[in-house]
């Protein structure tokens, strides 16, 4: 813009015209073509001031545009987890992920997720979850990014309950026994009778992996036996 000044002491302003590029630098030089004029004529000569004040008002729009053309540097949420077993005390080891992807990252009491704003899931909702196998706990908590860029959720990890048991009940030459009562001990009013084929199917009150105690039994035989619930099915022969 110190071009523009120099094009209007020398009265070239139609040819200063064409170096404007922004509304802002228009206004500005339009503003500082009026102020220099007025006081050129009332006189004679522009006093230093005046002529900081045109400067400024030139810069100013010029710094602006600038600034504004750089480009905004990316909004994210950045979502601290603290995950807390039955008792309400924190637990370090746990594992933690959530629907959005990505890694969380270790942090003083917990984990964070970096979210790009351009990255978040359709209308900001998000289910956060936690385990602790070890220990057969999982738990999960659900929210909705909105203008808080630090949110904060707690997960409450409960013993999980949730996996079944299913198996065969063979007799001692491997064969398919149907009618035989199947339970897991402590929950015998949830027995059922296998079907044809021997199968059958329970809820383990256990989480996948864990081993539950089984009764079978038909007639005057009856077996009993320690095995993980889940998807492996259980072999349990009567009469040994």
């Amino acid at each position: 813009m110190l071009i523009t000044f120099t094009l209007v002491q020398l009265s070239g302003v139609w040819d200063a015209i064409p170096k404007i590029s922004t509304p802002w630098n228009l206004a500005a030089f339009a503003l500082a073509v009026v102020l220099y004029l007025v006081l050129k004529r009332r006189r004679g000569e522009v006093p230093f001031a005046v002529w900081v004040v045109i400067v400024l008002l030139v810069a100013l729009p010029v710094v602006a545009s600038v600034y504004s053309g750089l480009p905004a540097k990316p909004s994210i949420y950045r979502l601290r987890v603290t995950v807390v077993n039955p008792q309400n005390v924190p637990v370090e080891d746990a594992r933690v992920w959530s629907s959005f992807g990505g890694e969380p990252k270790r942090v003083a009491g917990g984990w964070e997720f970096d979210i790009p704003e351009e990255s978040k899931p359709k209308e900001g909702k998000l289910t956060v979850h936690a385990s602790k196998e070890s220990a057969f706990l999982t738990g999960q908590a659900e929210l909705t990014l909105g203008n808080d860029r630090n949110p904060a959720v707690t997960i409450n990890l409960k013993r999980d309950d949730s996996a079944k048991i299913r198996g065969q009940v063979v007799d001692v030459k491997n064969r398919s026994v149907a009618g035989a009562r199947v339970f897991v001990i402590g929950y015998e009013a949830e027995s059922v009778l296998t079907k044809e084929g021997g199968n059958f199917e329970l809820p383990a009150h256990a989480a996948t992996g864990q081993e539950v105690f089984l009764h079978a039994e038909k007639g005057n035989l009856a077996a009993k036996l320690w095995y993980p619930a889940g998807e492996a099915p259980a072999i349990i022969n009567l009469g040994k």
